[in-house]
C-alpha cells in the first residue's frame, strides 16, 4: 500500500537533493498529528516521512487506529520505527500485523536508512548491533553518500560506547523522537550527530536536507529555522 512503502529502494532517482520530515511521538495528539500530515502534504519538496515512534500511548488497538486515521489523509509514503509505548499491550502484534518487522533498512537518493528497534523497555537483547553493523556496510558497486539509523529513541546512557560504534560500523547520521522535544547534538569526540525531533502536539516537525556533500536539519514549530548542532 501507500502507507509504510519499503519500494523506496527500487527506483531510480536522477534529483541531487532529497528531504524527508521526521515526526515522533503523536500518540496523545492525533488532532494536532493530523495538522502536521497536512501541513507536509503542502511541501511538494519533501519526498516521504519518517515516523519515529510513539504512535500509540498503551498500546491498543483503538490508539493505532487513531494515529492510522491520520496517516490516511497523507500524499507521501510513511515509514516507521517502533516505539516504547507502542510495544505496551498488545502493541507488539500489532505493530508487526501493519508495519512489518521491527528492524528493517531501505535506500534512497544514495542514502541508506536503517531502522532498528531500541526500545530496552520492552524488549531484550536490543539494539541488534550485530545486524546493525552488517547493514551499514557498503555493497559492491554501491553508491552511497550516507547512512542514517532511525531510532525511536537516541544511544542510552548504559551504553556509553553506542554511539561510537555507530560511527565505527559507518552510520554518519542518526533521527531519534522519544523526548518530546527538539535536540541536536553530537557527543564530543565522536563525530555522529543525532537529532532528535519533537512531538507533534501544535504542529511540530523536523525536515532533513540531504545532499551528496551534507546533511542540515530543521526544527518546524511550524515555521521551519535551522538546528543548531551541540557538541557536548
Amino acid at each position: 500500500t501507500w502507507l509504510y512503502s519499503r519500494s523506496l529502494s527500487n527506483k531510480t532517482h536522477l534529483k541531487p537533493v532529497s528531504k524527508v520530515a521526521v515526526i515522533g511521538d503523536p500518540q496523545q495528539f492525533p488532532g494536532d498529528f493530523e495538522f502536521v500530515i497536512q501541513r507536509l502534504n503542502n511541501m511538494t519538496d519533501v519526498d516521504f516521512i519518517l515516523l519515529l515512534g510513539d504512535i500509540a500511548e498503551t498500546g491498543i488497538e483503538k490508539e493505532f487506529e487513531w494515529s492510522c486515521k491520520a496517516m490516511e489523509k497523507t500524499n507521501k509514503p510513511i515509514l516507521a520505527v517502533v516505539g516504547n509505548h507502542d510495544a505496551l499491550a498488545y502493541g507488539q502484534v500489532i505493530w508487526q500485523n501493519i508495519f512489518g518487522e521491527f528492524d528493517y533498512s531501505f535506500s534512497y537518493k544514495g542514502t541508506k536508512f536503517i531502522a532498528y528497534n531500541d526500545n530496552q523497555y520492552e524488549f531484550d537483547d536490543v539494539p541488534d548491533r550485530d545486524w546493525l553493523k552488517k547493514e551499514a556496510v557498503v555493497s559492491e558497486n554501491e553508491i552511497r553518500h550516507h547512512t542514517i539509523g532511525l531510532s525511536h529513541i537516541e544511544p542510552w546512557e548504559n551504553e556509553p560506547d553506542f554511539s561510537a560504534f555507530l560511527k565505527q560500523s559507518g552510520f554518519d547520521h542518526m533521527f531519534h523522537a522519544h523526548n518530546h522535544k527538539f535536540a541536536y547534538r553530537q557527543e564530543e569526540g565522536v563525530d555522529l550527530p543525532h537529532y532528535i525531533t519533537a512531538d507533534t502536539q501544535d504542529v511540530k516537525f523536523g525536515i532533513a536536507t540531504i545532499t551528496q556533500d551534507r546533511i542540515t536539519m530543521e526544527n518546524c514549530d511550524p515555521e521551519c529555522l535551522p538546528a543548531q548542532l551541540i557538541t557536548r
